[in-house]
């Protein structure tokens, strides 16, 4: 699994229901890291520092599914499951988040 997976799975647990709309966040989270990922490769960051980058930028996944919920009016049809620990977490280049 690519480390912009598993961010996005790590996001998308934290978000508990969205009304069917959490496989399409998670392919569009994806697609934002990667792209920012990308992005930062082309300014000369090696791929591990961009990665890195991309995450630290777009934001905890707490932050985010709070955010989320708050457009969303955060109503009976979405809630947000507490993290546990609270991010963020170290990013690993070995591909997991310690």
């Amino acid at each position: 699994m690519k480390w912009s997976d598993r961010y996005a799975r790590e996001l998308g647990r934290r978000v508990e229901r969205l009304d069917g709309l959490r496989p399409r966040l998670e392919l569009e989270v994806i697609g934002h890291l990667e792209d920012a990922a990308a992005g930062h490769q082309e300014r000369g960051l090696s791929p591990a520092e961009a990665e890195q980058r991309a995450v630290r930028d777009f934001g905890s996944p707490d932050v985010i599914a709070r955010q989320l919920l708050d457009d969303l009016g955060g109503g009976p049809a979405v809630t947000m499951r507490t993290a546990t620990p609270a991010w963020p977490r170290r990013f690993s280049l070995s591909g997991a988040f310690a």
